[in-house]
């Protein structure tokens, strides 16, 4: 499923529609556009699906951000925290370390691949390919899977574990 695997060497691994509002997020016009306007969950969640999220399913995603405020701040911080050209420092070691690890961790792992995808795509998806011992399954969707290809997601699962 998409995933931050290794670090973001550059903003231009990001994927170039999204780069503008990310920027945004980590700048301090960022607070009023998440703490205050919600964007994260009203505009982001729903434009990086292929489906359409059902209104009683979006309401779900906006049940625990409600309110306006400090409440909303992990949709913010997490914006802020993918470890894109060098920042954040501790983030970026974080995910180097991690990266590092799982190119050569032996367990077996399963790769849900997302077609077209959103950010698990170019270097980031062929760096992801090179690790050992990995199956490799492709549903459709962007980023939010889940929403997109669940059922998929479910039988690849469950045909991976029976394969162990």
């Amino acid at each position: 499923m998409e995933a931050i695997v290794r670090p973001i060497a550059t903003w231009d691994e990001w994927p170039e529609a999204a780069q503008g509002i990310f920027q945004a997020f980590r700048s301090p016009a960022g607070e009023d556009m998440v703490l205050e306007k919600n964007l994260f969950v009203e505009a982001v969640l729903p434009g990086a699906m292929i489906c359409n999220l059902a209104p009683e399913d979006h309401d779900e995603y906006r049940r625990p951000f409600a309110e306006p405020g400090e409440g909303r701040r992990p949709t913010l911080t997490w914006p802020r925290e993918i470890p894109i050209a060098g920042e954040p420092a501790d983030v970026v070691s974080i995910a180097s370390a991690y990266a590092d690890f799982m190119a050569s961790a032996p367990f077996p792992k399963l790769f849900v691949n997302a077609e077209p995808g959103a950010i698990l795509t170019g270097t980031q998806r062929q760096f992801c390919r090179t690790w050992p011992n990995q199956t490799e399954v492709t549903v459709a969707g962007n980023h939010f899977i889940q929403e997109d290809s669940a059922d998929e997601i479910g039988a690849a699962l469950a045909d991976w574990h029976a394969y162990l």
